[in-house]
C-alpha cells in the first residue's frame, strides 16, 4: 500500500464530515474514487496536500529523516498515523517551529494562538497523530476538543480486535473491542470495551472476526499487523504520558 493511499484512508472520513481537507464535493468524490482504485496517484496528489493539519507533519518527518522521496513516502505517512522510528528524529523544538510557521495564517490559527500552542508543547513530544489531537487540537477551527475526551477519542487513531460483523440499516458495521480514552484532567487508556464502527468494503475489502483494525472517526481504516499494533500503542501512550 502506498503512502498516498494510507494518507487518503485516514483522511477520508474526517473529510466526508467536513472537518479537514478539501471541502468541495468533486474533490471529496475524487478521494473516494482514488481509494476504490479508479484514479491514479498523480490525480490525487494535489488533493492530499490540502489536508492542512496532516501535510505539514509529513513534510517535517520526511525532512528530518532525509527521505528523498518526500512527504508521501509510505514510511513517513505511517509514522504520523500509526508510528515508527522516524518520529524519533523529530524534536519538540522542530514541532514548535512547525506549529508557528505552518499552522498560523488565513483559515488557520492566529499567530498569537500558534505561539501559545507551540509554547505548551511537552519536551518529549513526537509528530504522531495522537500528539496533534491531544496537544495541538484543530488548527482550522472545524472542531473544538476542549474538555471533551469522547471527541478526542473519536479523532485519535484507535485500534481494536474485531468481535462481530453486522449489517445495520443497510450499512456494514464492525464491533471491535478496544481501550477508549478516559479521564479529564489526566487522560489515559481505559478498560476494554466494545464499540461499533462503520465499514466500507470498497475501502477495506475483507475483514473477519479476530482481525485487528484501526479506526478514525468511527470508520474502519485498515487491517493492522502486529508491529502496527505495537507502534500505535507505544506512540499513543508516549503522548498520553507527556501530558
Amino acid at each position: 500500500m502506498s503512502g498516498l493511499k494510507i494518507a487518503a484512508l485516514y483522511g477520508f472520513r474526517p473529510n466526508a464530515l467536513g472537518l479537514c481537507g478539501p471541502k468541495e464535493l468533486p474533490r471529496q468524490q475524487i478521494l473516494k474514487e482514488f481509494l476504490a482504485g479508479k484514479i491514479s496517484h498523480s490525480q490525487i496528489l494535489s488533493v492530499m496536500r490540502q489536508f492542512r493539519g496532516a501535510y505539514p507533519y509529513y513534510e517535517l518527518i520526511a525532512r528530518k529523516n532525509k527521505v528523498k522521496t518526500g512527504a508521501f513516502n509510505k514510511k513517513v505517512v505511517e509514522a504520523y498515523w500509526i508510528g515508527n522510528e522516524l518520529l524519533d528524529k523529530v524534536s519538540a523544538t522542530d514541532l514548535r517551529k512547525m506549529v508557528v510557521s505552518q499552522f498560523s495564517g488565513p483559515g488557520l490559527l492566529s499567530k498569537k494562538e500558534a505561539i501559545k500552542k507551540a509554547g505548551a508543547i511537552p519536551e518529549n513530544s513526537k509528530p504522531h497523530h495522537s500528539f496533534h489531537v491531544l496537544v495541538i487540537g484543530s488548527v482550522t477551527g472545524s472542531v473544538d476538543f476542549t474538555g471533551n475526551t469522547k471527541l478526542k477519542d473519536l479523532c485519535r487513531v484507535g485500534w481494536g480486535r474485531v468481535k462481530k460483523l453486522k449489517v445495520k440499516s443497510g450499512k456494514l458495521k464492525v464491533i471491535v473491542e478496544y481501550q477508549p480514552l478516559v479521564g479529564e484532567k489526566k487522560i489515559k487508556l481505559g478498560k476494554l470495551q466494545k464499540k461499533e464502527v462503520f465499514w466500507d468494503r470498497e475501502i477495506v475489502s475483507e475483514i473477519k472476526i479476530g482481525d485487528w483494525v484501526s479506526f478514525h472517526w468511527n470508520f474502519v481504516v485498515q487491517k493492522l499487523n502486529e508491529q502496527n499494533i505495537v507502534n500505535l500503542f507505544k506512540y499513543t501512550k508516549d503522548t498520553l504520558d507527556s501530558l
